[in-house]
């Protein structure tokens, strides 16, 4: 069986277009890039549907794992107007799985 890498979607717009002078988590105020819901050595994409703005506190505990990603993926598909199963999808889809 062969094995397919995706091409992960890069997309420097995107970012800044997401990017937020506050932590959509905890409202603190925030000073750098937004997160990866799905990190990037795992595929996840610069899209709408994973990026969060984090403040760096809220950054932090999210690459410790103490702000899990579950949490981060519904802060998401509520500003986007969407269920969080579709928001998960997305991700997915973008990342190369086939989602039914």
């Amino acid at each position: 069986m062969e094995c397919i890498k995706h091409k992960r979607v890069k997309d420097r717009k995107m970012i800044k277009a997401m990017r937020k002078d506050y932590c959509e988590r905890c409202g603190a105020y925030a000073n750098i890039e937004p997160h990866h819901v799905f990190t990037v050595g795992s595929g996840g994409g610069d899209i709408a549907m994973n990026l969060v703005q984090l403040c760096t506190s809220c950054h932090i505990g999210a690459h410790s794992g103490s702000v899990k990603r579950d949490e981060l993926l519904a802060i998401v598909a509520r500003r986007e107007g969407v269920k969080y199963e579709d928001a998960y999808r997305a991700n997915r889809r973008a990342m190369g799985y086939r989602v039914d």
